[in-house]
């Protein structure tokens, strides 16, 4: 496996530059290699490119010490992440707790003559922490370019072994400003992906957990009824049916991500790789949002947990007093981000976590098929079954 460092790289793309007659050195100032990094971990540098369908290029690079959204993706599922920055709103969020030189960097940009774009990575050393960009262009409104995590450590220097998320970000100005983006990323494994910038951070098939069981159910209880006389009943509180496991929030139409996920290894699947548990077992359900743009949900007690009976599907909880109030607020989730409910499969369990103290299970828990619905957002729904 290569070590990449920061001249190595500096080296190739001189090399691809004078067989192309064009100069594509995005990372050092007048071909200068060294590269001005503060105490920090950021730098700024200038070069200028030109071909970009027919004007000329002109490229700054800033680095971040670190990664910028979190970071929000996972490595087993992609190399790194990407953004193209056209001061849209829905990329704001990988600012809010950037430092004082990152914030300096955009405020600098003029959006009317350039764009910025944002790629981080990830390395296996403490020493492979900078992502460098090269073989920048513009080709048809496009914006096209390498982003390698390197090693910026001399010979001598003793690294780590600790995976090491940095990021960098790119200004490029030209006429005409690129719309769209197709960046290869390569990480310090020497994986490589070429992303657009559209992609969502989580792949949501690589979730933990499960969305639903197929086939029957461990049986179909009569419909409840509670003995306690002054128990009343959780209703229903979205309208309709549901969503099975994807949905949006309350400011979106898509992007979050619900899966019902075994504690411990506790329950096991069937052959649909639905969730079936014992009395006692630990569960939990979790909301990702697996999209790039934050999404707004309203807060966490606002979720049904039914069980499929004759009369139809039936929250297990309930109240003496009846009263179910919940406040409506918007509470934003981060890409990447989860939400998270904790349960054990019992009449205590069930409700233990619930914001409302005056929560209980009546009648006691049978075996069925139950389901979680958070409301909170967009009706969305996980099941499991419960073999008792």
């Amino acid at each position: 496996m290569r070590r990449a460092t920061r001249r190595a790289t500096l080296r190739r793309i001189g090399a691809a530059a004078g067989a192309s007659g064009t100069v594509a050195l995005a990372g050092c100032a007048s071909g200068s290699e060294t590269d001005g990094s503060d105490e920090n971990g950021s730098s700024e540098n200038d070069s200028g490119t030109d071909g970009s369908d027919g004007g000329d290029v002109e490229t700054t690079v800033h680095h971040v010490g670190r990664a910028l959204s979190g970071p929000a993706w996972r490595r087993a599922e992609r190399p790194g992440f990407c953004a193209l920055i056209d001061s849209s709103e829905d990329t704001q969020w990988l600012f809010a707790d950037a430092d004082a030189e990152t914030t300096s960097f955009l405020e600098a940009t003029d959006f009317a003559e350039s764009v910025l774009v944002y790629a981080e990575s990830a390395g296996r050393t403490t020493c492979e922490g900078t992502v460098e960009f090269a073989n920048v262009r513009v080709d048809d409104r496009t914006l096209l370019a390498d982003a390698t995590v390197v090693d910026t450590a001399g010979e001598d220097a003793i690294c780590g072994e600790a995976i090491t998320h940095s990021g960098a970000l790119l200004r490029v100005t030209a006429d005409p400003l690129p719309e769209s983006l197709r960046v290869t990323v390569t990480d310090g494994w020497d994986t490589s992906a070429e992303l657009t910038g559209q992609e969502r951070v989580r792949d949501p098939a690589a979730l933990d957990g499960s969305v639903r069981p197929d086939g029957e159910p461990p049986g179909v209880p009569a419909a409840l009824d509670c003995p306690e006389e002054s128990f009343e009943r959780h209703p229903a509180r979205y309208d309709g049916g549901v969503n099975w496991g994807s949905g949006g929030g309350i400011d979106r139409d898509s992007g979050l991500e619900l899966r019902v996920v075994a504690t411990e290894r506790d329950g096991s699947t069937d052959a649909s790789g639905g969730l079936r548990l014992e009395r006692g077992d630990a569960f939990r359900v979790e909301l990702t949002n697996v999209s790039r743009r934050p999404v707004g949900i309203g807060n966490e007690g606002k979720y049904n947990l039914e069980v499929d009976t004759e009369a139809g599907w039936t929250d297990v909880r309930g109240a003496a007093d009846g009263r179910f109030a919940y406040t409506d607020e918007l509470i934003p989730v981060r890409p990447g981000a989860v939400v998270e409910w904790s349960f054990e499969l019992s009449e205590a369990g069930l409700v233990a976590n619930h914001s409302s103290g005056d929560l209980r299970v009546c009648p006691a828990l049978e075996p069925g098929r139950y389901r979680f619905v958070f409301w909170g957002a967009d009706d969305i729904a996980v099941a499991f079954d419960y073999v008792g």
